[in-house]
């Protein structure tokens, strides 16, 4: 049993990234559902289960969702990097629209930053795979069930379909409340889209304050610095975070990237630093 997704010519030319506030909304509310399935985010779901008494008409969204095929009008396929949630909004239900915004605004809002956070990083990765090796290495790890053979996107262990996306594309959406299923639109209407687990999800709901350890060895702003690095970031962005100058974070960029622990890339108009394994090492 397997879905079949042909890509060629002009449909491998249009494969992108984006992700889904919507989405992942939709599968939170699942995960509370059944948390029992989405194990990794329990963390989430007893901060969660606190708050679901501020959300009206919640028990409407949980009829949609019961079973394993969900409603593809509360699932839309991003046609940006990453869509407004009232945008991806326009075509649900009005009634069932409603629920979710609630539901975002009270139980994803909070956590929004932490979890675009590791879906930045990920199409960070992969879009660097792409560049280096080719949508074939892309296609080849994004997840256990997914494989690439004779042109032809396949997504093992799901009833036996045909998608043929030759002419329109193919959007690949990481996805944090997805886990751990890879996901795909069997009867798009124009691009299609494959959603697979986000790298770094099993780290989500960690402290992520700065280790006092590390601090006292390389000083605060340079561990704080490598908290800030487990994601792509600009100068600007560090600068911002750390409430210091862009030349003061270049200074110290610097001194981590000759410890190698932190490496530097460009990619379109910006530069962008992430630590190395080396530096993941050390953290630990």
């Amino acid at each position: 049993m397997a879905v079949w997704v042909r890509l060629a010519g002009v449909g491998l030319a249009r494969v992108r990234f984006a992700y889904s506030p919507v989405f992942e909304t939709v599968m939170a509310v699942d995960g509370l559902r059944t948390p029992g399935a989405h194990a990794v985010h329990l963390p989430w779901v007893r901060w969660a289960r606190g708050r679901v008494a501020d959300i009206p008409d919640l028990d409407l969204l949980l009829a949609r969702l019961e079973g394993p095929a969900k409603p593809a009008e509360l699932l839309p396929v991003p046609d940006v990097r990453m869509p407004d949630l009232e945008t991806e909004l326009r075509g649900a239900p009005p009634a069932e629209a409603a629920v979710i915004r609630r539901c975002h605004e009270v139980l994803i809002a909070p956590h929004w930053k932490r979890i675009t956070t590791v879906l930045e990083a990920d199409i960070a990765t992969r879009a660097a795979t792409l560049a280096d090796r080719g949508v074939e290495a892309v296609f080849g790890d994004l997840h256990p069930e997914v494989t690439w053979e004779d042109g032809e996107l396949v997504l093992h262990r799901k009833p036996d379909h045909r998608v043929d996306l030759a002419e329109h594309g193919l959007v690949l959406s990481p996805t944090v409340f997805g886990w751990p299923k890879a996901w795909v639109e069997i009867d798009p209407v124009g691009q299609g889209v494959v959603r697979y687990p986000a790298r770094g999800i099993g780290a989500l709901w960690e402290d992520r304050s700065t280790p006092h350890e590390l601090a006292a060895l390389i000083g605060r702003t340079r561990a704080r610095l490598l908290t800030l690095l487990e994601a792509p970031r600009t100068t600007t962005d560090l600068a911002t975070a750390l409430e210091v100058t862009a030349g003061a974070v270049s200074q110290h960029i610097a001194v981590l990237r000759a410890a190698r622990l932190v490496t530097t890339r460009r990619e379109g108009r910006h530069v962008l630093h992430m630590r190395t394994t080396r530096a993941d090492a050390l953290m630990n």
